[in-house]
């Protein structure tokens, strides 16, 4: 199992370094070879090796995560307990059947005396309660068992798998009247009957489910699994309630009261999201929402336009807060003559949502001096070269900021006050790596028109200089002949070498 986080996917591949790995035919793969992919902001996954030639059909495997190879680990537990028992058989995993059934769906124990096990994996495939004892029948944790089969059975055995480190480790249980109790293969034992465990040697004298005249939901110690037709139905509520659509919302609440009042387990997320929903409604009750024709609110009344004025309200402290923290730090920055710093704060307070707190004249009048102070000379000019996302991405040689962090100056009470512009040494590498890169660039485009090459009239000119040996012209005279002699051109260059 491939581990998921990118520090572990390092240790694993030098665990397993010079081993391939191939998308395996009994997970309902395609047989090609896969390569691992290391990510830092997602989960490490397998990918197959890229079709150059595009002539093979694309995988068809659908289930990928950790309970897709689940049968194979429990075909190599009971392979295990057969050579611990020393007893001839062996072990088959279905292949995909008529119904469409994942492969795997049903692993098979054989003895040799035509007896055997039959492990369901998931409820694919129907177990068959009437011609097969309990004992040569085992199921998957979180498949349900019908109630009529749970009050004639003293016990059902039951098979799960728990994730340990970069493997899966292979569980057996034996549901009773009292619970589920869960036992490693090597306690457990295949007997003439059947599967053997240690919980069958106190045996409750009376069947899992008591007989009960009222509709009774099926419970088990394994949480109810998320099917797709719930998963589904809890995507289509989400979307309703994001896009504000009552008349959907009220309809989905429907479907999922028809698969609460089934007799089947749901899964308690169901309930959840199905009361949420209805909460949702009721808040929505007295609430108006207008539309204009982009699509943007308007305008709300009721609960929502209540909720709306606290969320505004919010906002407006919060920038009024801020707007107080950055009047303070260009007073400062105005004092100390640090005008790039200047230049930023004024930015930073002019995209400040508004505020409920409007400025008084001394701060409007404060605010107009420090812009006439720096806009209205050349002072600062430097921040306006380099942005910001540029110079915060390396080093400062002045405070030894690292990339990411602001640069900071000792303060007047020897606490660290930020510099909002950033040193100038900071920005003057920016501006430095630029000319760089600009040099490098005049030299390559010199480069290439110089390799484009010269043409015949050019050539003769550059050896006019020396007298052709073959006719005998002088130099500065062109040759009797188109272009220059032969001879010409190897004079000049010997001469040029000299």
């Amino acid at each position: 199992m491939l581990p998921l986080e990118a520090i572990e996917l390092d240790a694993f591949r030098k665990q397993y370094e010079g081993q391939t790995f191939w998308c395996g035919s009994w997970l309902g793969g395609c047989g090609r070879q896969l390569t691992t992919k290391l990510y830092v902001d997602r989960v490490c996954h397998f990918a197959h090796h890229p079709d150059l030639d595009a002539t093979r059909p694309p995988c068809a495997r659908r289930a990928r995560d950790v309970t897709s190879a689940d049968h194979l680990y429990v075909k190599a537990a009971a392979e295990r307990l057969l050579r611990a028992q020393e007893m001839s058989g062996k072990v088959v995993c279905s292949q995909p059947g008529p119904e469409l059934a994942p492969p795997g769906s049903v692993v098979q124990l054989r003895l040799g005396d035509g007896a055997g096990l039959t492990i369901h994996m998931n409820a694919a495939v129907r177990p068959d309660w009437d011609t097969q004892t309990a004992a040569r029948i085992v199921v998957e944790a979180g498949v349900l068992v019908d109630r009529a089969t749970l009050q004639r059975l003293p016990y059902v055995h039951r098979i799960r798998c728990d994730s340990q480190g970069t493997s899966r480790r292979v569980l057996i249980g034996t549901e009773t009247a009292r619970g589920t109790e869960w036992f490693t293969p090597a306690q457990c034992s295949l007997g003439p009957a059947g599967l053997v465990t240690p919980a069958l040697d106190d045996l409750p004298n009376r069947p899992i489910a008591r007989p009960s005249g009222r509709p009774h939901a099926e419970t088990h110690d394994q949480p109810a699994r998320i099917s797709p037709e719930v998963g589904h139905l809890l995507l289509r509520l989400a979307t309703a309630r994001q896009g504000r659509d009552i008349t959907n919302t009220q309809r989905l609440i429907k479907e999922c009261d028809i698969l609460l009042g089934r007799k089947t387990s749901v899964p308690a997320v169901l309930k959840k999201a199905r009361d949420s929903a209805e909460q949702w409604l009721l808040e929505r009750s007295n609430e108006v929402v207008t539309w204009n024709r982009k699509g943007k609110l308007v305008a709300l009344t009721g609960d929502g336009a209540k909720r709306e004025a606290e969320k505004r309200a919010r906002q407006a402290r919060q920038a009024a807060e801020q707007r107080k923290e950055y009047l303070a730090e260009l007073k400062l920055a105005l004092e100390d003559e640090r005008f790039g710093d200047v230049r930023g704060l004024l930015r930073a307070i002019s995209q400040l949502p508004d505020s409920d707190v409007p400025l008084t004249r001394a701060q409007i009048d404060f605010l107009k001096g420090a812009r006439g102070r720096v806009y209205g000379g050349r002072l600062g000019k430097l921040q306006d070269q380099v942005a910001r996302k540029k110079w915060f991405q390396g080093p400062c040689p002045t405070c030894s900021a690292r990339p990411g962090q602001e640069c900071f100056d000792e303060g007047r009470d020897g606490q660290p006050l930020r510099r909002f512009g950033g040193h100038d040494e900071r920005l003057l590498l920016v501006i430095a790596s630029r000319t760089e890169a600009d040099a490098r660039k005049r030299a390559y485009r010199a480069g290439a028109e110089a390799s484009r090459g010269t043409t015949t009239e050019d050539l003769a000119r550059s050896v006019s200089h020396v007298q052709c040996p073959t006719c005998k012209a002088p130099a500065g005279q062109p040759c009797t002949v188109p272009g220059s002699h032969e001879s010409r051109f190897q004079r000049a260059q010997s001469q040029r070498r000299q």
